[in-house]
């Protein structure tokens, strides 16, 4: 029993190591690649992104302030603010994402020549990449501060939801970028932060995203038969009942591929054309035949 404990212990520790240096691989990453988002493309071109970064570009712009060591200083009281309000684990991995973003901007500076390229692509392709970097990021289980913390706090606290305080705060940094600089600059970085969050959405997520179906129908058997046995998926049965009609029901579910969807639409409408279909995203799905989990260690 001991020898057990003692290989139970290890395997534990072996694991939370494992886990902490793949953290930290992902933060490090992410920030070499926002850092070269940001010194190839977005600064030199004279464009901005969101957040603190945001601002530190802007002070750059403004008053010449190098934007590595601004990032730091305009996040010391965002991090004393948010030492108590956050989860310490995320705090921890958070400062070294902030630490680990102004040492890459400092050490990525005029390490690779800037490409000469139209302003749009310079928006798209720095967005990508910014939007990259930060998905590894947050994969990572940090951040870099910034409006990430403070969207944290003021959720605990005013109840605001992430996407409201990040919209906002994207929004103070294109307003004030259409004070200082010229509109097309304020345009570019709105096309940039599009692609940024749709990039970091599919980063964090994935690209590989399923989809979840309810069918309501009169049908229920032989379209969950028809599931199983032609798209090879499974199928779970729900009884449920009608608000207006009163009348019990059985409300059939299936996780499928993306690729199958219109295969399933066919047998729905093959089986029961009046039946009623919700789809939705299934963004990550474990189990057989879809991601597989990570068996536990036996003891």
């Amino acid at each position: 029993m001991k020898d057990k404990l003692v290989l139970l212990c290890n395997n534990l520790k072996t694991c939370s190591i494992r886990r902490i240096l793949t953290n930290l691989f992902l933060i490090f990453t992410g920030a070499f690649v926002v850092a070269l988002s940001l010194n190839m493309l977005i600064i030199p071109h004279h464009l901005l992104t969101g957040g603190i970064t945001g601002i530190a570009i802007i002070l750059k712009y403004l008053i010449k302030t190098p934007v590595a060591w601004m990032i730091l200083f305009l996040n010391i009281p965002i991090f004393v603010w948010g030492y108590r309000e956050i989860n310490k684990t995320f705090f921890i991995y958070s400062l070294i994402g902030t630490f680990a973003l102004s040492i890459m901007i400092s050490i990525t500076r005029n390490l690779f020549p800037v490409p000469q390229i139209d302003l749009i692509l310079v928006a798209i392709f720095g967005g990508a990449l910014n939007g990259a970097g930060f998905g590894l990021i947050f994969r990572g289980n940090g951040s870099t501060g910034g409006t990430d913390i403070i969207a944290i706090v003021l959720r605990k606290k005013k109840n605001l939801g992430l996407g409201e305080v990040t919209f906002y705060f994207n929004l103070i940094v294109i307003l004030v970028s259409l004070i200082f600089f010229p509109v097309n600059v304020g345009l570019y970085t709105i096309i940039s932060m599009y692609v940024a969050s749709n990039i970091m959405d599919t980063v964090i997520i994935g690209v590989n995203t399923k989809k979840s179906v309810i069918i309501i129908s009169d049908r229920p058997t032989q379209i969950g038969n028809c599931i199983i046995n032609e798209l090879h998926r499974g199928v779970t049965y729900f009884v449920a009942q009608g608000a207006y009609s009163k009348m019990n029901k059985t409300v059939v579910n299936s996780v499928i591929n993306r690729f199958e969807l219109a295969h399933l639409k066919d047998i729905v409408t093959r089986v029961d054309p009046g039946a009623f279909v919700y789809i939705s995203d299934a963004s990550e799905v474990l189990g057989q035949g879809f991601t597989t989990p990570v068996k536990k260690q036996s003891s």
